[in-house]
């Protein structure tokens, strides 16, 4: 399957689920073939995992098992081509600036889609912490005749990394669910007020709720192919959302960091908030847990149980539940970034948004 082929499976909305996995699976293969990364899910992968001061980068092997993702891999290749045809709108003298951070060994959200722009379209800075994927990536835009695009290959970490210009389009997928492990935030956060004016950041929006919910209930209700719809299991008293835990935009992604406050732990929270559990009806049958929502570009979204990253991360320091009881939640920054939630025995010394 040519590369052109595959972009135009995976841009198709009439493309069904089989045939977009064939289209990934084919481009995986081909790239693995010729850029010498095979894609590991497994734990052994984690040893090339780069341990950084604010977050995870996961290995090249783990970043190339990445694209069996399906509605994930989908819907950011998606969106960086609605994202870059709005940028040649707004910015028409051009040519476009695009800076993939973390952009691993296939660049897989950005590469299909150069076979649809003409050569001296793009200015295309691929960024990544490990030099293996930029080897594997020099690779493929060899094999594929990319090189007629203006590509420039740059190992640095996209925590910190400077770029001396103002980008059009920025990509930046550096996530877990619930964006623990990987430095999402931190990448945003020094990234997005690199971004040219009007330029466009993908992703808009990373949004993560805490809701009680029964995950188990909704686990098995997905296995046996039924679609789960929020808004219905909330009105029918299966879900109950306590608070938005985390709206992280990259026009906000600043002021965030600035205004984080320390926890007991000596680590740094963002936007830490004050949490009451309610008084509800059978509520020991009930899960907390953590829901990430993701606008990429417009309308190109991934919601509950469409993604790994939007899979739900039961949080069991709230177990077990009691209601009245009250929580502090929020995003710990750091080597290893994830929610901290710890009860509040006095909620005067708490500063709540609530």
């Amino acid at each position: 399957m040519k590369l052109k082929t595959i972009a135009e499976a995976l841009l198709d909305e009439a493309s069904s689920v089989a045939q977009l996995r064939a289209a990934l699976n084919a481009f995986s293969q081909l790239c693995s073939d010729v850029g010498g990364v095979v894609p590991n899910p497994s734990f052994s992968a984690w040893a090339d995992d780069s341990l950084l001061k604010d977050g995870v980068a996961i290995s090249p092997e783990a970043a190339a098992h990445c694209v069996s993702d399906t509605q994930r891999t989908v819907v950011f290749i998606r969106a960086a081509y609605a994202a870059i045809t709005a940028a040649k709108q707004r910015f028409a003298n051009g040519p476009i600036e695009v800076l993939y951070a973390g952009c691993g060994p296939f660049a897989t959200l950005l590469l299909p889609l150069l076979a649809k722009f003409k050569p001296g379209e793009l200015v295309v800075h691929l960024l990544d912490i490990h030099q293996r994927s930029l080897d594997s990536v020099a690779l493929l835009i060899r094999h594929f005749d990319l090189e007629g695009h203006r590509i420039n290959y740059v190992k640095d970490d996209a925590c910190h990394y400077q770029h001396s210009s103002n980008p059009h389009v920025i990509i930046a997928e550096t996530m877990q669910k619930s964006l623990e492990q990987e430095p999402q935030f931190a990448v945003t956060a020094n990234l997005a007020p690199q971004l040219h004016a009007r330029g466009i950041f993908i992703p808009q929006k990373i949004e993560v709720s805490l809701c009680l919910a029964k995950l188990e209930d909704e686990r098995s209700a997905l296995q046996q192919g039924d679609a789960l719809d929020p808004n219905a299991l909330q009105a029918a008293g299966e879900r109950h959302a306590l608070a938005t835990v985390l709206s992280l935009t990259p026009e906000h992604a600043v002021t965030l960091r600035q205004q984080a406050l320390q926890n007991s732990h000596g680590s740094l929270e963002l936007n830490p908030i004050h949490v009451t559990l309610p008084a509800i009806t059978n509520l020991n049958t009930f899960d907390a847990v953590l829901f990430t929502r993701i606008q990429a570009f417009e309308q190109h979204r991934l919601l509950d149980y469409e993604s790994e990253i939007t899979l739900p991360l039961r949080c069991n320091e709230f177990t077990p539940l009691k209601a009245g009881e009250q929580y502090r939640v929020g995003l710990q920054i750091g080597s290893y970034p994830k929610f901290s939630v710890t009860q509040v025995r006095d909620s005067s010394l708490f500063k709540t948004d609530q």
